[in-house]
């Protein structure tokens, strides 16, 4: 578009000129030798700071919720939804029939509003009524190893025993199973070990929490853990802590961008609301990405993180 622009005369000048220029950068490309780059990595340079290298995370994509957090229950206090008990289903196996449904009326605690009622009609011998919760995408399991599950529960007209199990969801293998003796009036917190044996790894698995009696039983809280990375109470994934931890990083920059503000204040990470006993966390909607934050990954968890791989905390701060 320039050359037409021009007349006759200078246009044949500047062609000229360009063909020159294109035929002597042809030339030279011919007559150059081979070209050395020699790297001297024993010689300094210059110093570099040891801090430059390092992690930034935030919650996206569940990197937290059904990523490096062990976590393997999805919606553990029945908050995601005050409607319905979502990533819950019911089970009725051998004749039995019951029913579930949120039940606000019985609240945990202050920060959980609302319980999972399951009501057993009837039940005997091999039949069985409980919820089934498939984790995120499949509750993983490997062979010979210990799971941690507590439970907040309660419970009227019901003696007992509630079982608690690993159920692989296509042959309906039990993979790890354990019993709670007996469920009392009142809220109160029970924990069991489930072994597995020689099974194959699979993450084609859900957590099963049923009874063979008839009587109503109140979950406020369902939480199951796999060993964690340090043996950390209410801590993370093994194999990815593993990961970072062979990157050897410097700093850890927490707990993320938008994940951090939110769209707004509500919704923003309050890092007040993360710290303490995890069935006491109210958790969030994190509407930046658009699902729920447990928050089980809190301020003391992003700390312990940083002590695990020997890092320093960078810490960004909510500002509106």
């Amino acid at each position: 578009m320039l050359s037409a622009a021009l007349s006759g005369t200078a246009r044949k000048y500047l062609i000229a000129g360009l063909c020159a220029v294109l035929g002597a950068a042809g030339a030279l490309a011919q007559s150059a030798g081979p070209v050395n780059v020699e790297i001297t990595a024993d010689k300094t340079i210059a110093p570099v700071s040891p801090q430059l290298y390092g992690l930034m995370t935030e919650e996206i994509n569940h990197s937290y919720d059904g990523g490096l957090y062990a976590e393997l229950v999805r919606n553990r206090n029945f908050k995601e939804d005050a409607s319905q008990p979502v990533y819950w289903d019911l089970v009725q196996e051998g004749g039995a029939s019951g029913s579930m449904a949120l039940d606000s009326s019985m609240a945990l605690n202050d920060a959980v509003p609302a319980s999972l009622k399951l009501t057993v009609t009837s039940a005997s011998g091999r039949g069985i009524v409980g919820v089934a919760n498939e984790g995120f995408w499949g509750i993983p399991a490997k062979a010979d190893t210990k799971y941690e599950a507590t439970i907040y529960a309660k419970a009227e007209g019901f003696q007992g025993p509630l079982t608690v199990a690993i159920v692989n969801k296509d042959s309906g293998t039990v993979v790890a199973t354990a019993e709670i003796p007996k469920i009392g009036s009142s809220w109160q917190k029970y924990e069991a070990t489930l072994t597995t044996g020689k099974t194959i790894p699979s993450g084609a698995n859900r957590l099963v929490i049923s009874a063979n009696r008839p009587g109503t039983i109140w979950l406020g809280f369902v939480s199951l853990f796999p060993p964690t990375y340090a043996n950390r109470a209410n801590g993370n994934r093994e194999d990815l802590m593993q990961l970072l931890a062979d990157m050897r990083p410097a700093f850890l920059r927490f707990p993320g961008g938008n994940y951090l503000e939110g769209n707004s204040a509500p919704t923003r990470f309050n890092w007040k609301t993360t710290i303490g006993d995890i069935s006491q966390r109210p958790g969030h909607m994190d509407d930046a990405w658009r699902y729920w934050s447990s928050d089980g990954m809190g301020l003391l968890e992003f700390l312990e993180w940083c002590e695990d791989l020997h890092m320093q905390p960078v810490l960004a701060v909510y500002a509106g």
